[in-house]
């Protein structure tokens, strides 16, 4: 896109989401609980939203934080994203502001829109630029963005004449749901704007799905990390799927070191066939 903007890395290729977390006082403890765990389990990309409980899943991650020991905050690479109606550019700003009290954690690494809404996205930009320049963003992106919208997002960019540009894109991405891979990765792709996949197991759809789990069996792995790791097997792409299960936590976390071979590969393309693609989808 425009500008020099410095590289988005992440820390892993899988982190911990937060959706629907943060809605219960009743199952306050168990998600503090789930976070803590994640990161003792060495989870350090977590990704949540004002959105989420209405501020609640950002209040959980800062008591988990508050908790976390020897985890240090420059180990930690934390998303939260504005709500659309909230992302004028001086509500962008007061956004996040907000959105780094509940949590505490001094800055965001990274800070979506979290869909197109009523506001030009040049006045997000200034919001965004505006936060960025104070120290409380260090780097800004999108979600659920389809390439007309990223035509636009970037022309507002250029308009603007920001020195730094939107970085990555989080959108549902999964075996179920690989029309994404038709043009948007490709458009991505050439403008270097990396993936986040949210529900990268289908609702949970996956971790029960035969051909998943018949292959899983012969690895000693799961139809879940099957799944997370076909969604990570490009280098561009990083999975944030959500669980309070500290078994599902452990599971998902060793997905990261799982590499599905070219047959593997091939099984899955014909249970779950690929759009026709304008580029073919690089591995790792």
């Amino acid at each position: 896109m425009t500008g020099s903007s410095e590289a988005l890395q992440f820390p892993h290729r899988i982190g911990l989401g937060t959706w629907r977390m943060g809605e219960s006082r009743l199952a306050r403890g168990a998600e503090v609980a789930a976070i803590s765990h994640a990161l003792q389990v060495g989870y350090r990309l977590l990704d949540t939203a004002e959105l989420y409980g209405e501020g609640g899943a950002e209040r959980l991650i800062g008591q988990a934080l508050r908790a976390a020991g020897p985890v240090r905050r420059e180990e930690l690479f934390i998303v939260s994203k504005v709500k659309p109606n909230n992302a004028s550019r001086h509500g962008t700003v007061r956004a996040c502001e907000a959105s780094i009290e509940r949590m505490g954690c001094d800055y965001l690494d990274l800070y979506l829109l979290h869909w197109c809404g009523p506001h030009r996205f040049t006045e997000t930009l200034q919001g965004f630029d505006d936060l960025r320049q104070r120290g409380l963003i260090r780097h800004f992106g999108v979600s659920n963005f389809d390439v007309a919208e990223l035509d636009r997002w970037r022309a507002a960019e250029q308009r603007l004449g920001l020195t730094h540009s939107a970085h990555c894109n989080q959108v549902f991405y999964c075996l179920q749901a690989r029309g994404v891979e038709f043009d948007l990765l490709p458009w991505q792709r050439t403008h270097t704007v990396q993936t986040m996949a949210y529900s990268p197991l289908g609702g949970g759809a996956l971790v029960r799905h035969p051909l998943l789990m018949q292959i899983a069996a012969t690895r000693g792995a799961t139809a879940a990390q099957l799944a997370l790791a076909w969604c990570v097997r490009a280098p561009d792409v990083v999975a944030v799927p959500k669980s309070v299960d500290r078994h599902r936590i452990d599971e998902n976390w060793q997905a990261r070191n799982l590499r599905l071979t070219a047959e593997e590969l091939g099984k899955l393309d014909q249970a779950f066939p690929p759009p026709h693609t304008k580029q073919p989808l690089a591995t790792a």
